[in-house]
């Protein structure tokens, strides 16, 4: 967290902002503070300071506030960091160093950026800004922007253009066969992935790939092989699967430094990382609007709070480096579209204009100089003292850079080391209780091959013990006819436990595995499931045992009893269908039924290591084969698991 009072800011930006601020017309309007009052407002942003997103919201803003009275407005900025926040929606930390940092400060305005410091600011308005104003700034959504509006706030919308963003990468790209949209999940990823969800219904004849759980380096991986005719949606990735914070900006150049295809996004900071283009967001543009619904509160004008809900104009732009690239024209692209990263030829195209106009800025820089010589002559002293302060002032701010940099980069291997230890003795509990886990599933199934020895095959061979007993007593006093029939009787007995003991074998290792391969296996196993369960089967199968040892042949036939057993378990089907494909150098496996199906991530979201053994040994089976898998469900319209294997 950090304050900034009004007016300390780097050199750059103080010479912009007094540059701008010399521009700005004599009458403009007085603020409260000139009638002796003191405003406070406070600018809370979700994420840290210093990314590129976060800077253009603050351009904007401080464009609009630097017209106030800034002797008697003070400004704070405050940044949540939210991704290195325990969880999603905890505040109670930042809540409690916030509301003890300014127990004294009472907020005329809040102008909460992004949704997570919304959130905060909903949840505890009334203990930590009862009597300020609330912009909210960014909140993520779509049109109808009218569905945003929050009750006692003022609100910036960020109208996420992903329709419109495919749209036009779908028609400069018209080969496009899939689209694969890359997301995290983080606060802003989960927020994002319901407006991403939707956008496989206006194509069904493209594939729409949502990749999870991976790093950055599997993101990168997976978007170097097997993405020809497929176009990217880059959308949030700050967050990867291991919780490891790397940044939007950063990751897009990971990404983009290896993809092969063009990227689009829905925000202009990414432009210049790597992307082509898209219907872009624009943080300065949002700041602006945020910053004048704050200056007209200040200014006590009438603001209708609760029902003002506004966004800006997305915009399409992209970048000239990528269009050359990927072939693209002017001339394809959407009406109202601006190209950024051209060349800039104008001064080849106009060259002697250019050499004249290079001469005459000499000679007038040679009277310049003329005329500066003079003047320093006269003030020789005066100039010499004005730049010794000078140095010391940089020499000043050089060593205060250094040492808060020093200090920031030793905070964040404290914290960095302290988040590697939890991970740690996170990861020890898992595998303990794993371990414990896979101990009682081995101590289970010894159980049931005992229960099932005694229960089926003892009882069966003692029977079969007290037939031959009765038989030897009636050899010599029954008649050949009854004889007959009692041996019939006993073959019939033999031939049933012949048969339980294949079975148990079956369960145990199937023959038709080892004997024949994975073809006749997993035909026998479908199709005695379908017989067994009374269920309909829909079978289409194609020959892969020459694409996998008998290793690999093991682990897929496992792969496909689990999701059987699952199916049989829990999804109340009436029909399932298994399929196999090949699709140049991938196996596609489907398990598919027409049961009660479940809410996927729900799921995920509350699968313990106890109960959750199904489920994370078929996606183990999966990695060993170094393949991915993938659940397609929802509540009453059936489950399918997909799984892609390569060859």
């Amino acid at each position: 967290m950090g304050v900034y009072p009004w007016g300390l800011c780097n050199g750059i930006k103080r010479i912009i902002l007094v540059g701008l601020f010399c521009l700005l017309p004599v009458g403009v309007q007085a603020a409260p503070g000139q009638n002796g009052e003191t405003c406070h407002v406070l600018v809370l942003h979700s994420s840290s300071g210093g990314n590129p997103w976060v800077e253009q919201v603050n351009e904007g803003l401080f464009s609009v506030l630097r017209n106030l009275d800034q002797q008697n407005t003070h400004l704070y900025v405050e940044y949540m960091d939210s991704l290195r926040l325990d969880s999603g929606n905890d505040f109670s930390g930042f809540r409690s160093r916030l509301q003890e940092k300014y127990a004294g400060v009472v907020f005329d305005v809040v102008v909460a950026v992004d949704d997570q410091a919304i959130d905060l600011t909903r949840q505890y308005r009334s203990k930590l800004f009862p009597k300020a104003e609330i912009v909210a700034c960014g909140m993520i959504g779509t049109e109808p922007i009218a569905d945003y509006a929050i009750p006692g706030f003022l609100t910036v919308v960020e109208n996420v253009d992903a329709r419109a963003t495919l749209a036009a990468g779908l028609a400069l790209f018209p080969q496009t066969k899939r689209v694969i949209i890359i997301n995290d999940v983080s606060y802003d990823g989960l927020k994002l992935q319901s407006h991403l969800a939707r956008l496989a219904e206006k194509y069904p004849d493209i594939r729409f790939d949502y990749p999870s759980g991976f790093t950055l380096e599997e993101v990168v991986e997976y978007l170097h092989t097997d993405v020809d005719n497929a176009l990217v949606i880059l959308a949030n990735f700050n967050l990867d699967s291991r919780g490891n914070v790397s940044g939007n900006d950063r990751s897009a150049r990971i990404i983009a430094s290896r993809c092969q295809v063009p990227i689009l996004t829905m925000w202009n900071h990414y432009l210049g990382s790597g992307v082509f283009g898209g219907r872009m967001i624009d943080g300065v543009a949002q700041g602006v609007q945020a910053g004048r619904f704050a200056q007209q509160i200040l200014l006590g004008e009438d603001v209708n709070v609760g029902s003002t809900v506004k966004t800006t104009t997305n915009e399409y732009l992209f970048d000239y480096r990528k269009m050359k690239l990927f072939g693209v024209s002017y001339a394809d692209l959407p009406e109202g579209s601006r190209v950024t990263e051209e060349p800039q030829s104008v001064l080849w195209k106009y060259k002697k204009f250019g050499w004249t106009a290079l001469f005459m800025a000499l000679a007038l820089e040679a009277t310049v100089i003329i005329l500066s010589v003079l003047i320093y002559r006269a003030k020789k002293a005066e100039a010499a003292m004005e730049l010794h302060r000078n140095k010391l002032e940089d020499l000043v701010l050089e060593r205060t850079h250094e040492l808060t940099t020093a200090n920031k980069q030793l905070t964040n291997e404290v914290a960095e080391r302290k988040w590697v230890e939890a991970a740690l003795l996170e990861s020890e509990e898992v595998l303990h209780q794993l371990s414990t886990n896979l101990l009682t599933v081995q101590e289970n199934e010894r159980q049931r091959i005992s229960v099932e020895l005694h229960d089926e095959l003892g009882q069966s061979l003692a029977a079969l013990k007290l037939q031959v007993r009765g038989l030897l007593r009636g050899l010599g006093n029954e008649s050949l006819d009854l004889l007959q029939q009692e041996c019939d009787d006993l073959r019939s007995s033999i031939n049933d436990i012949i048969e339980n003991v294949r079975r148990l074998s079956r369960d145990l290792s199937p023959i038709l595995l080892e004997d024949l391969g994975i073809d006749a296996a997993l035909d026998y196993l479908v199709n005695n499931f379908a017989k067994l369960s009374g269920i309909d089967a829909r079978i289409n199968l194609i020959e892969i045992n020459t694409y996998f040892g008998h290793k690999a042949q093991r682990v897929i036939y496992r792969i496909v009893q689990e999701a059987l057993n699952n199916m049989s378990k829990h999804a109340d089907a009436t029909w399932f269908e298994v399929s196999i494909k090949k699709q140049k150098n991938r196996i596609f496996l489907v398990v598919k039924d027409n049961g009660k199906g479940f809410n996927v991530e729900q799921v995920y979201a509350s699968i313990s290591p106890e109960k959750g053994m199904g489920l994370t040994a078929m996606g183990e089976r999966v990695r060993i084969l170094r393949g991915s898998l993938d659940y397609e469900s929802e509540p009453g319209r059936g489950t399918a698991v997909h799984i892609t294997l390569p060859i």
